[in-house]
């Protein structure tokens, strides 16, 4: 893509960004084609937003999830720090437009992971986790999509709107995570089951696929960043005044609610 094509999608998705509104698509003549140019239109939105980056979020990044939409790897994109909430928040569901939320594993890093040549090993990345949280991610599209289109999501930041950062795990290096029971809870009724077997994934080798994406883009990542690693359950549309639930079993649970 050139400069001009990828800057035009770029605003065009930065301007529905501000607006909490969809398009709907992005247009031919400047929709991305390969992953590279759905990388490039990510960086100039996100340039054009002018938000901090507190670390990445990923999407489709276990095996199943992967097969069923036809990529070979997951769909990142930034955490905004200004997008950031504390577990229990109440967040204005008017700031976004179709929002899903989805109960979700993330890592905070305690060392700095700077780019370099040679990947990084998945010892080496677990040394530099300081935590496993409890999470949700509040999932926007500012493209209207029937089913999931992975290179205009990665274009659009990843599907990003917002974050909701809960408890850490206890002894997190004990647990094994792609087998723990989640249930996504909504007033108090299961509104999706935790997602089973190769729909589900190590976090720690999320964060490696990411770090070493990351590096071969030039980007590293620095102490104190998140890496959210995927939904643990289908995600599910709620309306206003409904609070979510995140329940991990004998893990701890994360809550949500929106209001107006």
């Amino acid at each position: 893509m050139t400069p001009e094509k990828i800057a035009t999608a770029a605003k065009l998705l930065a301007d529905a960004y501000n607006r909490h509104d969809q398009l709907p698509e992005i247009p031919a003549d400047c929709s991305p084609q390969e992953r590279e140019d759905s990388y490039a239109i990510q960086d100039a939105m996100a340039e054009n937003l002018g938000l901090t980056c507190a670390g990445w979020k990923l999407g489709m990044s276990a095996p199943g999830t992967m097969r069923q939409f036809g990529v070979t790897a997951p769909v990142p994109g930034r955490i905004f720090k200004e997008c950031i909430f504390d577990d229990g928040a109440s967040v204005r569901a008017g700031h976004f437009s179709a929002p899903k939320v989805e109960p979700e594993f993330a890592a905070r890093l305690k060392n700095d992971l700077p780019p370099r040549d040679a990947e990084y090993t998945y010892a080496e990345v677990a040394a530099a986790t300081g935590a496993i949280l409890l999470c949700f991610e509040i999932a926007d599209n500012r493209v209207a999509m029937a089913t999931p289109q992975p290179l205009a999501m990665i274009a659009d930041n990843g599907g990003f709107a917002a974050y909701v950062v809960g408890p850490e795990v206890a002894n997190w290096r004990d647990v094994d995570f792609a087998a723990a029971p989640v249930d996504l809870i909504i007033d108090g009724e299961v509104a999706a089951p935790g997602l089973t077997g190769e729909f589900r994934i190590d976090p720690i080798d999320v964060v490696v696929w990411t770090i070493n994406d990351l590096s071969r883009r030039g980007y590293g990542m620095a102490a104190g960043d998140l890496i959210s690693t995927g939904s643990a359950t289908v995600p599910t549309a709620m309306g206003i005044g409904s609070e979510a639930i995140g329940k991990f079993e004998g893990l701890g649970e994360v809550r949500v609610k929106f209001t107006p």
